[in-house]
């Protein structure tokens, strides 16, 4: 990138990949104590190992109709549209997860972290957790259509991130982890079925 001029958002990337590695780093050492977070510390933590951030700088490295400068700061800056995207994101795949993720011994996860520190059940723990994507996905379109900051194609690719859970499809489960027929038939239709022109 450093030829393209835009090699300053690269040391952005690599900062935010340091600091999703602590994220899991505090995940491993609640994992070794057996520790179960507050809900509320376990969204702090997780929605930086949901590395949205990170994703959303990997979309516009390479654009060169933006100002690179500007749109960094606006990154560094901790938008509420990215915040918002990555508890959806953290949200949807604990709540689809849940029963998996207790099967397999995992000691921090959305749901149970919200039954501990609220003493509900599953059920009112996930109902919960469902308000709060809703009230995020409206903080999300709010920024979306409110944001003046940065250039349009820049919220439109950090959008376009979360979409992928749509992709990921958490109704049937978590497809992230245990891709289902359906993620894998979109893959088969985009790389290798294409629509013929």
């Amino acid at each position: 990138m450093k030829p393209r001029g835009r090699s300053s958002t690269v040391q952005y990337i690599i900062e935010e990949i340091k600091r999703v590695g602590r994220a899991f780093l505090d995940i491993s050492k609640w994992a070794r104590a057996g520790h179960v977070p507050t809900f509320d510390d376990y969204i702090e933590v997780e929605t930086v190992t949901a590395a949205v951030r990170c994703f959303a700088m990997y979309s516009i490295l390479a654009m060169e109709n933006c100002d690179e400068n500007q749109t960094n700061e606006w990154f560094i800056s901790e938008p509420k549209i990215i915040l918002a995207l990555a508890i959806i994101y953290r949200l949807e795949n604990d709540i689809a997860g849940f029963e998996e993720d207790m099967r397999r011994g995992e000691v921090a996860n959305g749901v149970k972290c919200y039954i501990k520190q609220h003493g509900v059940t599953k059920e009112v723990a996930v109902s919960e957790m469902k308000k709060i994507i809703r009230d995020n996905y409206k903080i999300v379109m709010e920024e979306f259509l409110t944001i003046k900051s940065v250039p349009r194609p820049i919220l439109v690719r950090v959008l376009n991130n979360v979409r992928m859970i749509n992709v990921y499809d958490y109704k049937e489960g978590d497809g992230f982890t245990n891709p289902h027929e359906k993620l894998k038939d979109l893959i088969n239709s985009l790389l290798f079925k294409p629509l013929p022109l």
